[in-house]
């Protein structure tokens, strides 16, 4: 019985241990970012840190003003973000439009826009190089329209759905979606057309 009674003590601590091992600080960003970092100092201007098994001589560095929140090693957090005036938002604020953000990134699907990028893309190569800017400008003007629904997984409150806070956050992140895979999709696409008319053009000589 004693002898099961130590296997039992050293096995909760060796996972113990391990679980330590892998434990970070988390660095919240304003973007909806996360940081996990193995230690950190905040200083005037910038918040440094180091990454666990990180093999750069010198701190990695992110600006102050960038940093919501860091949660410690033991569960607590450090809030950073501080209102400078009555027209900020507060601190519950930017933690509803931080979740926003985090949720879009998620949850939100731009398959309408990578879509409709890869078919402006593949139209535009017949101009051949003088298209390569199409792309750019038409990621650009998709950027500027938000979603017309949010897509929200099961267990988000029906408050905080319906918060200014949680929707410009998600907003913002959705068009921020739909700029990187139009651009992404509609470059591909040309690509491949501008490809395809110069192999049409050199087997039709």
């Amino acid at each position: 019985m004693a002898m099961k009674a130590s296997i039992f003590l050293a096995a909760l601590f060796l996972l113990s241990v391990i679980e330590s091992g892998f434990a970070q600080n988390k660095i919240l960003l304003i973007n909806g970012k996360v940081i996990e970092a193995e230690n950190y100092t905040v200083g005037d201007i910038f918040v440094t840190y180091k990454k666990a098994g990180d093999k750069r001589s010198g701190a990695r560095a992110v600006d102050r003003y960038d940093v919501f929140s860091i949660t410690n090693l033991d569960g607590t957090e450090e809030v950073l973000y501080k209102p400078i005036d009555s027209l900020d938002f507060s601190v519950e604020d930017v933690r509803l439009y931080i979740r926003g953000e985090q949720v879009a990134k998620t949850h939100y699907n731009s398959t309408g826009a990578s879509v409709s990028s890869a078919i402006i893309g593949a139209g535009s190569s017949i101009l051949y190089f003088y298209a390569l800017p199409i792309p750019m400008l038409y990621g650009v003007v998709l950027g500027r329209f938000n979603p017309r629904k949010m897509h929200l997984p099961d267990n988000i409150e029906p408050a905080v759905a319906e918060s200014e806070a949680f929707r410009l956050g998600y907003e913002k992140s959705a068009r921020n979606t739909k700029i990187q895979k139009s651009l992404k999709w509609g470059y591909i696409s040309l690509g491949v057309g501008l490809a395809g008319w110069i192999i049409y053009g050199v087997s039709d000589k």
